[in-house]
């Protein structure tokens, strides 16, 4: 059941730094434990402003790339120094949670040297930082980070992953956001 409950986090996060989804594809498969639900999909999104995602989520696989594993919020999860987010752009392309940015220094070539920056973060629990900002929305009226409308967004995206899957048909969400 990863779609409905990892990766309706990952699509928020997506439209956070990329924009709202336009289109989906989806295929999912529950072969590995042969429930009724998925343990496996893979998804492209197109954006509306024309970039590409894929997204694979499984949660019957070994590796060291999930968020649990990379971002070292929960103890109760053994950490890796690996990434689970890898986000190329035309500018520059990032690497997350490890917040290392990848860019031509000079002049934009594929002959042309490549840098990296990693960029300073810490290890704070994200669950205090969202109950601090929580306490703060209702205590101080600070708009929330993320808004029920982003939220919706978000299933939106996870409603047409499970259209398009079930259907083997792009599903479009224009109008849908």
């Amino acid at each position: 059941m990863p779609v409905y409950l990892n990766l309706i986090h990952d699509v928020d996060l997506l439209q956070h730094l990329v924009g709202p989804v336009q289109s989906v594809q989806a295929m999912e498969s529950r072969m590995v434990r042969g429930n009724e639900v998925e343990d496996t999909a893979v998804i492209l999104l197109r954006f509306a402003n024309g970039a590409l995602g894929t997204v694979n989520v499984c949660d019957t696989a070994v590796a060291p790339w999930s968020w649990e594993l990379t971002a070292r919020e929960n103890p109760a999860y053994p950490a890796t120094s690996q990434d689970c987010y890898l986000i190329g752009g035309t500018e520059g392309s990032l690497s997350l949670p490890q917040l290392t940015l990848w860019a031509n220094p000079a002049k934009r070539s594929w002959w042309e040297p490549i840098s990296t920056t990693r960029y300073p973060f810490d290890f704070t629990d994200p669950l205090i930082l969202q109950a601090d900002q929580f306490a703060a929305v209702i205590r101080d009226g600070v708009p929330p980070l993320v808004s029920a409308r982003d939220g919706l967004a978000a299933l939106t995206v996870i409603e047409a992953v499970k259209r398009a899957a079930e259907t083997g048909m792009p599903v479009e969400l224009e109008g849908l956001q």
